[in-house]
């Protein structure tokens, strides 16, 4: 097979032409709206124990750099600034989203942009351009995988080499190697979602990919070649979908958003409990138990009612729906480690039962719905939830965004300080990174 017909070599020649003038006032928008929502997820997650673990090997490891680690005294280079920032984004899983790629894009591919683009000195353009393509790099081979795992990992180590190779003007030649490398470099898990002790640090591995991927990158760039042809194995990637379209529609536009830190595979039946206690005026003693009816992949999580680890209570589809009735929707946003261990939580969390609806397994990979019944002692009352907030396409808009990042923001970040951040990010459409390189240097 001539290596230009190569999948790496179609991806890698689409991302090279692609230039700001190409981008739609929509898609900058969005570009915007993914780095603040990056920004909100990093502060909010800045002291979670994976985000700090990581911070202290990166100070270790990648020293003698000016690139910031956000909202710390650190400087690192641009891999270990980039690696921090990411885990601080992802650790709380309030991060963007993909349906298609079934993952989280945003936290490998904004951090590794900013990170670059403050080493190599890029300009405000060629940082739309990167995320663009990242994004779009990202998503594409994660809806190509031949999907053994739900490992965000597995192909957000493609858009941070993609990213990364864009904003440093790698070759095409350079740039094919830089996704080839990473095909083979990149992180390639086992399942975290068949494991019993899914609320480990560990999550889906974005942070490592984010590593592997500007390391492939820089690889390329000296020299060092992959095998061009990995895009095209069969049995790892499709690579009709990798490339159909490409040029279209970007698939930035695709992202969804989170309001609660947890699984997105649980947010359609905390909103549809939310509405029926709202609606009812329901608190946990009323309530006997609670029947949610879901696709697989939620109803296959740890889901434990007794979480000990933040983690934990991420991927715990009962313990989320007892915590947004015991202590109200507003603690998921982000849940913190009061919330675990509270005997009431629990209590109410044992009494949740969760099963697999295979019409419910209809609306994926677009939709995540869920169906959820409250038994009370007075009725019975039900409600299905097919879009969630955030939901691509959907009714949520930039103020609402804005509103996220607010509430995220506001435990560690004072009112001035985060009119501030949003400011910073509005001046990048006018070619002005320094104010935004500045708030993200300053030590909360």
């Amino acid at each position: 097979m001539p290596y230009k017909t190569y999948t790496a070599s179609k991806l890698a020649t689409w991302a090279i032409s692609l230039s700001y003038e190409d981008l739609s006032e929509e898609v900058l928008d969005r570009v915007e709206d993914c780095i603040l929502d990056s920004i909100g997820c990093a502060i909010a997650g800045l002291n979670g124990s994976g985000s700090s673990y990581s911070r202290l090997v990166a100070s270790k490891q990648y020293k003698n750099g000016k690139c910031p680690v956000w909202f710390t005294p650190l400087s690192l280079n641009s891999t270990g600034a980039a690696f921090s920032n990411a885990a601080a984004v992802s650790i709380l899983d309030i991060d963007d989203g993909h349906r298609l790629a079934m993952g989280h894009p945003g936290a490998a591919v904004v951090p590794t942009a900013l990170a670059i683009a403050d080493e190599v000195g890029a300009g405000t353009k060629e940082l739309y351009e990167a995320i663009v393509a990242g994004y779009e790099i990202s998503v594409r081979l994660g809806e190509a995988e031949m999907r053994k795992s739900y490992h965000t990992g597995n192909w957000t180590v493609f858009g941070a080499a993609i990213t990364a190779a864009k904003l440093k003007n790698l070759t095409l030649d350079q740039t094919i190697h830089a996704l080839a490398v990473a095909a083979y470099h990149g992180p390639r898990l086992t399942d975290l979602t068949q494991s019993q002790e899914m609320g480990s640090n560990v999550k889906e591995s974005i942070p490592w990919s984010v590593v592997a991927g500007i390391s492939a990158c820089e690889l390329a760039e000296v020299g060092f070649t992959g095998s061009r042809d990995a895009l095209d194995l069969d049995n790892r990637f499709d690579a009709k979908i990798a490339t159909q379209k490409l040029g279209g529609e970007k698939d930035i536009l695709g992202v969804y958003f989170k309001q609660f830190s947890t699984c997105r595979w649980t947010h359609s039946s905390i909103e549809a409990l939310c509405m029926i206690v709202s609606e009812h005026n329901l608190s946990g003693p009323d309530i006997e138990r609670i029947e949610v009816e879901t696709f697989q992949q939620a109803a296959a999580l740890n889901n434990s009612s007794d979480p000990h680890t933040l983690e934990g209570a991420q991927y715990s589809l009962p313990y989320s729906l007892a915590v947004s009735v015991t202590r109200g929707v507003e603690a998921l946003s982000p849940m913190d480690k009061s919330c675990l261990g509270d005997k009431e939580t629990i209590d109410l969390a044992s009494r949740i039962t969760i099963s697999h609806s295979v019409e419910m397994d209809g609306y994926l990979p677009l939709r995540t719905p869920s169906k959820v019944k409250v038994i009370t002692a007075d009725g019975v009352y039900e409600k299905t939830v097919v879009e969630a907030w955030g939901d691509a396409g959907g009714t949520t808009k930039r103020s609402h965004l804005r509103d996220k990042f607010r509430l995220l923001a506001k435990k560690m970040v004072t009112n001035e300080q985060i009119e501030h951040i949003i400011e910073a990010v509005d001046n990048l459409r006018g070619g002005e990174s320094t104010p935004l390189m500045n708030v993200l240097s300053k030590p909360l």
